[in-house]
């Protein structure tokens, strides 16, 4: 990951700053499967395996996903958000 300002670094300091705070976050690393253990030793709960993306979706401190930013196989960390559907209003 870089050191120039992007919405990642940007993320990445305001990870620093909740510390202990639980967060969710989608990690995106070269194997999902076989990286999944390490993230647990992070302190993360692994929710989800996302093939599609070789991703996780974890729960868990944000100090723990700063800590595993500095890993090699992390391609990149990002906020997990709700995901909503939208459904058309009666009459539409």
């Amino acid at each position: 990951m870089t050191s120039s300002s992007s919405p990642a670094t940007d993320w990445l300091d305001t990870l620093r700053a909740l510390g202990r705070t639980p967060v969710d976050a989608i990690v995106r690393v070269d194997d999902p499967l076989v990286r999944r253990p390490a993230v647990e030793q992070h302190g993360l709960e692994v929710r989800r395996v996302l093939r599609l993306v070789r991703g996780l979706a974890v729960h868990g401190p944000a100090e723990a996903l700063v800590a595993l930013a500095n890993e090699s196989w992390v391609v990149s960390i990002e906020p997990d958000h709700p995901v909503h559907t939208m459904t058309a209003e009666n009459g539409s």
